[in-house]
């Protein structure tokens, strides 16, 4: 029978990285309504494999290779969004400034959206979640070159958009 892993030390893990994951799988199309549940499943699928942790990648790492199939899966059972729901952490900002944020987070998930899976994740996860390709392409079993071609292209098509937005605007 498999050694869980010792309470103290998972509850170190998860309060260290629960915002990461719930933040990712949010920006890789989990819907509001799921986040909670699917940033669950990925500690409950931690928790379960944990004897199969090697040791051989961060915990951060080993977190993110979960939560990209949590996120797939999630993805999977929800319904097409009709508008992208945001979470804003508090900052008592006025209602001006909340609604302008809440207008740009909108347009980014949108512009997010339209871009090819393969190449939304790897921009998401390096270009807005701060991880590096080679932690990248450790989590996803990715070839390294493979993802820096997407991270380029990802790039590129975010470009695109935000300018055909910004054409909109005029």
């Amino acid at each position: 029978m498999p050694k869980p892993p010792d309470s103290a030390e998972f509850g170190e893990i998860y309060a260290e990285h629960f915002r990461s994951v719930w933040r990712t799988l949010s920006r890789l199309g989990v819907q509001s309504a799921f986040l909670d549940d699917a940033t669950q499943e990925v500690f409950i699928v931690a928790w379960r494999r944990w004897s199969e942790f090697e040791g051989r990648s961060t915990h951060r790492t080993w977190l993110l290779g979960i939560a990209l199939r949590v996120a797939s899966d999630a993805r999977k059972k929800q319904r097409p969004m009709e508008e992208v729901s945001l979470q804003l952490e508090a900052m008592a900002p006025g209602p001006e400034r909340v609604t302008a944020a809440r207008e740009a987070a909108r347009k980014v998930e949108a512009m997010l959206s339209k871009m090819d899976g393969e190449r939304r994740e790897v921009f998401v996860l390096v270009d807005l979640e701060g991880y590096s390709v080679p932690e990248v392409a450790e989590a996803t079993q990715v070839n390294l070159n493979t993802l820096y071609t997407r991270l380029r292209a990802a790039r590129s098509d975010f470009e695109t958009l935000v300018a055909s937005s910004a054409e909109e605007l005029r």
